[in-house]
């Protein structure tokens, strides 16, 4: 990364990132280095509103979160994952729906179950974990 001046800022327009600290050009919606948003405008794009959504989840599940992150993944994905679960095994027991219908309710039950317990599980672990505490000499 270059060394970019305050004179440069105020000349291109640009900048700081504050995620990663990178320089972002005058019209930039995302920072090139990190992907995190930088502006509202980033929500109004439906597109680029799901880069933004990524971001925070990807955020959440490779860092330690603060207590009210796992809580509100928890609602979020908690209910969701008992739902999916129950009609994954209502469709294993009773044989609910026949045909294609019951294979596409089966497989997108499973699907979500398995992506809702990945999510709870890594934002619960990583929350758990003892803190990162390297120091730079």
């Amino acid at each position: 990364m270059e060394n970019v001046t305050d004179t440069e800022y105020s000349s291109e327009g640009g900048s700081v990132c504050p995620a990663c600290a990178a320089y972002i050009g005058p019209n930039e919606v995302f920072c090139p280095e990190c992907r995190a948003p930088i502006s509202l405008l980033a929500n109004t794009d439906p597109l680029q509103r799901i880069y933004a959504e990524g971001y925070m989840y990807s955020r959440v599940v490779s860092s330690r979160p603060k207590l009210v992150v796992v809580i509100g993944i928890w609602v979020i994905f908690g209910p969701l994952a008992a739902f999916s679960l129950f009609g994954v095994f209502s469709v294993m027991s009773d044989g609910l729906g026949s045909g294609g219908m019951g294979f596409i309710f089966f497989w997108g039950m499973m699907f979500l179950a398995v992506f809702s317990i990945v999510m709870l599980f890594r934002v619960t672990r990583n929350y758990l974990s003892p803190p990162d505490t390297k120091t730079e000499d």
